[in-house]
């Protein structure tokens, strides 16, 4: 039976984690799917290490020092055993419902990865700030699929399904410990040439009041590393 691998990253989610993790352990799969569920509680300081406590006798669980969102992914990227692997944010911003779709391309042969979009489905900025942040996903996502050589809609989007394939030949060359990881990712796959497509997905936001944790100062550091990465040499 073909098996999903779920990554689930959690820094300072303690609203949000458990119902995470329920909606993740019964969300739809294809027929035959099973599914693992590995989740990093990556250094919180508040109680979200507490409520995953609940969940070790099912799940691998892992309470590791704070490296940030790339640091955590990767840690669960090494004990994944999928066939297929997604990486599922600890914030109610993207629908499980949505995995039958995101693995559609892969199993199909279309694809390596897929993007889940959030601009191909029905979010709208809703505010002048927001359309700012929108503006900006734009822009990197322009100029990363120049540095790519292939198009997305959303590169900075959490919301990724990997074949094994593609992890297997991504994972070796992945360093990136913050947010940044997301363009890391985006840049390895146009040098290993590998078929990326993108697929709408339910998306409903999040603002800082409510966790969102990116502000314009990661994006400065994220633009001086999205150059970094055009310039490194794979094999």
């Amino acid at each position: 039976m073909p098996l999903l691998s779920i990554i689930i990253p959690a820094y300072n989610e303690e609203r949000t984690i458990e119902e995470v993790v329920r909606r993740m352990e019964t969300s739809t799969l294809p027929p035959d799917f099973t599914r693992e569920l590995i989740i990093i509680n990556d250094g919180s300081k508040d109680r979200t290490g507490e409520i995953l406590k609940q969940f070790e006798s099912k799940h691998q669980v892992l309470h590791v020092a704070n490296t940030g969102k790339g640091g955590a992914v990767r840690k669960g990227f090494a004990l994944a055993k999928g066939d297929f692997i997604i990486v599922k944010d600890a914030d109610l911003e993207q629908d499980p419902e949505d995995i039958p779709e995101l693995l559609r391309p892969i199993m199909t042969g279309r694809a390596d990865v897929v993007f889940g979009s959030r601009f191909l489905g029905s979010y709208k900025p809703l505010s002048i700030l927001m359309n700012a942040h929108y503006l900006a996903n734009l822009l990197f996502t322009h100029a990363s699929s120049i540095i790519m050589g292939y198009g997305t809609t959303d590169v900075w989007t959490g919301y990724k399904m990997y074949s094994r394939k593609a992890l297997d030949t991504l994972l070796p060359h992945l360093k990136s410990n913050g947010i940044e990881f997301e363009l890391e990712v985006a840049v390895l796959l146009g040098k290993f040439k590998l078929k990326v497509v993108d697929v709408p997905i339910s998306y409903v936001p999040r603002w800082y009041e409510e966790g969102k944790k990116t502000d314009w100062k990661q994006g400065v550091t994220s633009l001086r590393k999205l150059v970094g990465f055009s310039f490194r040499k794979v094999n």
